[in-house]
């Protein structure tokens, strides 16, 4: 590009040197009069008097731009640094958020506001820096703020939940997390959010449509979506029975362990409502069917019920069936073991006690062991030996979360320490089996705090 604007200017010299060239050797003579006054030139002095009035005619023009535009211009350029200096301070206040220091974001943001005429990028500093300074009012006002504002209406919202949540506030927060959701039901912190929540107030049928338009999203997966779908349908079968409507809870109980009948909650309420709906055997097929894929104590109990057995021995014919659906887990020797110690066959229940015990036997595995040789009446150094051997032996499988890894007595839908949906899992402490991976973006288990770029048995 250079190389030919060069050469356009050479062409333009050489023809301009012709031309003057022409002129000089055809001067010529040109006469003009007007009004009693007469002019006589040459074509030359005349052509390079026209050049001059016009150029003079130009700089005039440009002149008169100038001084009529100079205001406007003055004004735009101090508007420009005022920008800048503003841009300057959000940058600043920025990197002090960054660095944890309030009182020096606070400061920036203060002077961000004065000079910029954007909100916008201003509140979000605002709400950062108050946070920092733990200005849980300031924060908050900033937050609303953002809700005029179109664009950033969605991280106002986000950082409300959190207020919300922290203040101890959970009808608001879901109501901030309703309205989150119809503005973008595709953002996985959202649809994760605003389904647990639902869930902690008990609205299953709401929990579920959130449910299913993650899964529609694709925000869910469908194995994760069939599972806590199930959970939900339990959750909805304890409440129609608990409204007077047994059929609705033994359809609902019906539909959830189709979905998953892996799901220890799912199988032991249906069973319970076959068993108190007065069929017995199709609750005994439920729990056989449910053990297969994940044994449980209260499954091995809820199947003796069912069975009707009262003699002991013949107790321990009736686990000896179900064990024998999932022989190698250790829940079934441990049922053998306790229906073999009730039954006084005490060689028997040592054996499978054995065979739960491997290399480093469990705590229930240890007091069981000294309920044998206290029964067998070995002598109380034996007891006392598995007794002490229990204090210090692995914990046992329990209730546990898989979001947070609190401990729970019994199962329950909704975690008490982190608030998740379906998290429970039958395990032993650092160990995880068919479970479903916890969501690290839902809202009531992270602290929610803005940044500037921005739930199974």
């Amino acid at each position: 590009m250079t190389i030919l604007r060069t050469i356009l200017w050479f062409v333009f010299a050489i023809v301009a040197m012709l031309g003057a060239v022409w002129l000089a050797e055809r001067p010529g003579s040109v006469t003009a009069e007007f009004r009693g006054w007469r002019l006589d030139t040459s074509v030359g002095v005349l052509m390079i008097s026209v050049l001059v009035l016009i150029l003079v005619s130009v700089g005039g023009w440009l002149l008169y731009r100038w001084i009529v535009g100079a205001p406007g211009a003055m004004l735009e350029g101090w508007g420009e640094s005022r920008r800048r200096r503003g841009y300057r301070e959000l940058t600043q206040g920025l990197a002090a958020v960054a660095a944890g220091d309030g009182v020096e974001a606070q400061k920036h943001a203060r002077k961000a506001e004065q000079l910029l005429s954007e909100p916008a990028l201003t509140l979000l500093l605002s709400a950062q820096a108050a946070q920092l300074n733990g200005d849980r009012d300031g924060a908050r006002r900033a937050f609303t703020a953002m809700l005029d504002d179109e664009q950033m209406a969605f991280l106002g919202l986000r950082g409300l939940i959190g207020q919300s949540l922290r203040d101890g506030d959970q009808a608001q927060a879901l109501a901030h997390a309703e309205r989150a959701f119809r503005l973008r039901p595709q953002t996985p912190w959202v649809v994760h959010s605003l389904f647990d929540m639902q869930a902690q107030v008990g609205q299953w049928r709401a929990a579920q449509e959130t449910l299913e338009t993650g899964i529609r999203r694709k925000v869910v997966t469908a194995d994760k979506g069939r599972t806590l779908k199930a959970l939900l349908e339990v959750e909805r079968s304890r409440e129609a029975e608990r409204e007077g409507r047994p059929s609705d809870a033994l359809a609902l109980a019906r539909d959830a362990f189709a979905l998953a009948p892996e799901r220890i909650a799912v199988t032991r309420r249906l069973a319970e409502l076959q068993l108190t709906a007065g069929d017995p055997k199709k609750a005994m097929k439920t729990i056989e069917r449910g053990w297969a894929l994940a044994p449980h104590p209260d499954l091995a109990s809820l199947y003796l019920d069912a069975s009707g057995e009262t003699e002991a021995l013949k107790r321990v014919g009736v686990v000896r069936r179900l064990a024998g659906l999932n022989p190698s887990d250790i829940e079934s020797h441990l049922a053998l073991a306790q229906a073999s110690l009730d039954a006084g066959l005490w060689g028997e229940a040592r054996r499978h006690l054995d065979s739960a015990a491997g290399s480093n036997p469990s705590t229930r595995v240890c007091r069981l062991m000294a309920e044998v040789e206290e029964r067998e009446q070995t002598g109380p150094d034996k007891v006392r030996a598995w007794l002490s051997r229990a204090a210090d032996a692995p914990a046992d499988r329990a209730w546990r979360c898989n979001a947070c890894g609190a401990h729970h007595e019994g199962w329950r839908p909704v975690c008490e320490s982190c608030g998740a949906f379906g998290t429970l899992q039958w395990r032993a402490p650092g160990t995880y089996g068919q479970i479903l991976p916890p969501d690290d973006t839902a809202v009531n288990k992270t602290t929610m705090q803005l940044s500037p770029s921005l739930p199974p048995p």
